[in-house]
């Protein structure tokens, strides 16, 4: 049985949906039965295309994704991917208004985003300049059962307080569940009165944290790469900046954005987001974080939700090392426990005796320190297993961060074009040689990794 988790503190956002831009902004969009955009921003070049008989997902219904995903992590993200609840709990969860058509409106955007599906291309170029390029098809959710009931105006809508089950996709709760998230602040999104202004907010925060956790202070895109990004249907430029104009207003009044620098003219015309950085966490903790095996996002949330306690967790991970007995496959994982789950842990910084001085006392207290520390390297070990079943390319994107900021330093720039080609192509696997790369740090063998991995990668794997 899956033990259910606690409440998150902030929204968790899966990092993919929002990046590609598989739902439009627009709350009203003409029926189209099929679509694709291509776009690249932050030097991710993407290509979506989409299918559906019920059109193309829009406006509100990110809203119903994000209470989904909600739901999913609340109920301990359950092995067969379904989210059981009613559809009152899904607009709370969705920070839905209640309105006479609210529940008429959520039965038509389930139904439409059930029956979309989404084909995601992403390229790379080898060192020989081939192009390999790797193809995504899934659905968001694959399967609905509701009860419905006609409204006054002869309307199918959802019936408030029954029985709403909702399967997601598996690559969507699969990287739920392995933890591939960032959080979105909850005070922003439930002042933001329109879904296109939070549709923006969720589009332009997926945008903002780079691939090792760092969030940037300002974005630049392209004003026609967002326009794909976004799902605006029109490619005339005043259009464009006519639709994004209300988001921009609500977003900039609602202290998100700071600025919105707008240069060039026509399809060269670009915004500049200039965010407001006052909550932003302390780059500093962020890098602390990092050294010791944090992930990018991750390292970003702690820094920001805990920052009073990071070097306390740094200390406690440096006397855990110094305690002896079974060694940390996972510092990065104890870390963010410690952190999370406090109370687990019986720690006094700068108290801790020697280890010919421990009491009776203090030797039950590392017991009990060492036996939270297994539960939370069975939970890292549980989000490796699913990382692990992941497309290769999925596996690269996820742990391309972690890998660089391990290895740039001692391969050479062809050598890390091989290592991306071949991590792409599944030759090497990200996630096996990211745990192989941790453990030889760990254990005083890293020279010899770095030749073994050299081999491999001028042998082709």
């Amino acid at each position: 049985m899956n033990r259910k988790r606690p409440k998150p503190n902030a929204p968790q956002i899966e990092r993919n949906l929002d990046r590609l831009g598989l739902f439009s902004i627009q709350a009203r969009l003409g029926h189209t039965p099929s679509w694709q955009a291509a776009f690249v921003i932050g030097g991710r070049a993407v290509r979506v295309q989409g299918d559906s008989s019920r059109g193309r997902p829009h406006g509100a219904d990110a809203d119903l994704v994000l209470g989904l995903q909600q739901l999913f992590l609340q109920q301990g993200a359950p092995e067969d991917n379904w989210v059981h609840t009613s559809a009152n709990a899904l607009r709370e969860a969705s920070l839905m208004t209640k309105n006479g058509r609210a529940f008429h409106r959520m039965r038509e955007g389930l139904l439409r985003i059930w029956s979309t599906g989404f084909i995601v291309t992403e390229g790379w170029r080898r060192p020989d300049g081939s192009a390999v390029r790797f193809n995504d098809a899934f659905r968001v959710i694959d399967q609905i059962r509701f009860w419905d009931q006609e409204s006054m105006g002869d309307l199918p809508e959802l019936v408030p307080d029954s029985t709403l089950s909702v399967r997601l996709g598996a690559p969507i709760a699969e990287s739920l569940r392995a933890g591939f998230m960032h959080p979105l602040n909850r005070t922003v999104l439930e002042r933001l009165e329109q879904p296109p202004s939070r549709a923006l907010y969720r589009l332009s925060e997926a945008h903002r944290y780079d691939d090792e956790g760092t969030i940037r202070s300002s974005l630049t895109v392209n004003l026609m790469d967002w326009r794909a990004a976004c799902g605006i249907s029109s490619t005339d430029t005043d259009k464009i900046r006519r639709a994004l104009d209300p988001a921009h207003q609500e977003l900039m009044a609602n202290n998100y954005l700071r600025d919105i620098h707008m240069t060039g003219r026509g399809q060269n015309t670009q915004f500049e987001y200039v965010y407001l950085t006052e909550a932003d966490p302390d780059p500093g903790l962020v890098r602390l974080l990092r050294e010791q095996g944090v992930g990018g996002p991750r390292a970003v949330q702690l820094a920001r939700d805990h920052a009073d306690r990071i070097h306390e967790a740094v200390e406690f991970l440096q006397h855990r090392r110094m305690a002896g007995g079974t060694p940390i496959r996972n510092p990065g994982g104890l870390l963010s426990d410690f952190l999370v789950n406090r109370e687990k842990y019986e720690f006094d910084p700068g108290i801790l005796a020697p280890q010919g001085e421990r009491t009776v006392q203090s030797f039950l207290a590392l017991e009990r320190q060492r036996e939270a520390e297994r539960q939370a390297e069975q939970a890292a070990a549980a989000k490796r297993e699913a990382l692990s079943r992941l497309p290769s390319a999925e596996q690269w994107r996820e742990e391309r961060g972690a890998l660089l900021l391990m290895l740039r330093r001692v391969l050479t720039g062809e050598e890390l074009a091989l290592l991306e080609a071949q991590a792409v192509a599944g030759t090497l696997l990200a996630t096996e040689l990211s745990s192989q790369a941790t453990a030889a740090r760990a254990r005083g063998e890293w020279d010899g990794f770095v030749e073994g991995l050299r081999r491999r990668l001028r042998s082709g794997g």
